[in-house]
């Protein structure tokens, strides 16, 4: 009877914990139960046959160690708190940080192999070009890239703007005009397919002849930027110092390729000093041409051509000293030659 008393305030006693401790500490003292049940109606039949003095010592000297009465309920909370949140994030990030990084690591070089192009990537370039307003002569071809935007400038021999009216084009091409003023003399032009091919018409304000220009799209060259000149003045036309002083002759390679920065092959560099490196100068098929963003006063060119950013090329005959304007200062630039130096 007493041994009976005694399970029933231990179970008393675990009711009210497992009402403190929560579901989780619940459900362990259920499945705790049907083993103290067990050992109960195991060893309940054998008192009757045990001895008086042993039934006494078992009423009131039962080993307790099977309850695990060493551990507070504080400490068995935390244990079950400890168990659920194991579970939790096994259950949420199954993956080892190591294991993330390996997927990521994939993914990223999955991503890669799907967007990275097959060909390299097109070789930029941005290019001056005179343009021609003979019938016969072929129209200047722009190169263009899928995924490339390049800006096409119109702009007269003195470097100015020349507004475009009105525009045309055929061919897959998605065309935008600038929209900072009215009039506009700047495109930007993006192919929409991988080899789409057109070509575009403008006329130019108080310019007879049309502008025609061939769109090719292709994966060897592209044009970032494409200044046109117009061999004419335009309505903006700057106002030269000496009047004769600029002239273009339409298609004139030379002038071209110098405009555009780069040193035809077989010129001869020559050394500018007196002015900073914005000024460079080489003598090519008998000329002298000097590329630089100030004003050339003394001696007088033959020809002249600026372009969009204010960049000036002078071709003028062979002198070993120049005078240039530098915001109103002049300064003295002397040309000599470089021995043994010959770009080829």
């Amino acid at each position: 009877m007493h041994y009976t008393n005694f399970l029933y305030t231990i179970r008393s006693v675990l009711d009210s914990k497992v009402t403190t401790f929560g579901l989780v500490l619940a459900c362990s003292a259920a499945l705790a139960v049907p083993a103290l049940a067990q050992s109960e109606t195991t060893a309940m039949p054998e008192m009757d046959a045990l001895p008086d003095d042993t039934v006494a010592a078992d009423t009131f000297g039962f080993d307790d160690g099977g309850f695990e009465f060493e551990k507070s309920a504080e400490e068995l909370e935390d244990s079950f708190r400890k168990e659920a949140f194991d579970q939790a994030l096994k259950q949420l990030m199954p993956l080892k940080p190591a294991e993330i990084r390996s997927v990521l690591e994939h993914y990223d070089r999955t991503v890669e192999s799907t967007e990275l192009p097959v060909h390299p990537y097109p070789r930029p370039e941005s290019v001056v070009q005179n343009i021609s307003l003979d019938p016969g002569v072929a129209p200047l071809s722009v190169k263009l890239a899928y995924g490339y935007v390049t800006t096409l400038s119109i702009l007269d021999s003195s470097g100015a703007p020349w507004p475009i009216e009105d525009i045309s084009w055929v061919g897959d091409f998605n065309v935008t005009e600038s929209t900072v003023d009215e009039t506009t003399h700047m495109l930007r032009i993006s192919p929409e397919s991988k080899f789409a091919h057109g070509n575009v018409s403008m006329r130019l304000l108080d310019l007879d002849a049309p502008v025609i220009m061939t769109f090719e799209t292709g994966r060897d060259i592209v044009h970032y930027r494409f200044d046109a000149v117009v061999p004419k003045r335009g309505p903006g036309a700057k106002m030269p110092l000496i009047s004769n002083g600029i002239t273009l002759t339409a298609g004139d390679p030379d002038m071209s390729i110098a405009l555009g920065g780069v040193v035809p092959k077989g010129a001869e560099t020559l050394n500018v000093s007196g002015v900073d490196g914005r000024t460079t100068a080489y003598v090519y098929n008998g000329m002298t041409y000097v590329r630089t963003p100030l004003t050339l006063l003394s001696p007088g060119w033959d020809s002249s051509v600026t372009s969009a950013d204010g960049t000036k090329i002078y071709a003028l005959e062979e002198t070993p000293v120049i005078l240039l304007s530098d915001r109103g200062r002049m300064v003295r630039a002397h040309l000599t030659a470089r021995e043994g130096l010959l770009d080829e």
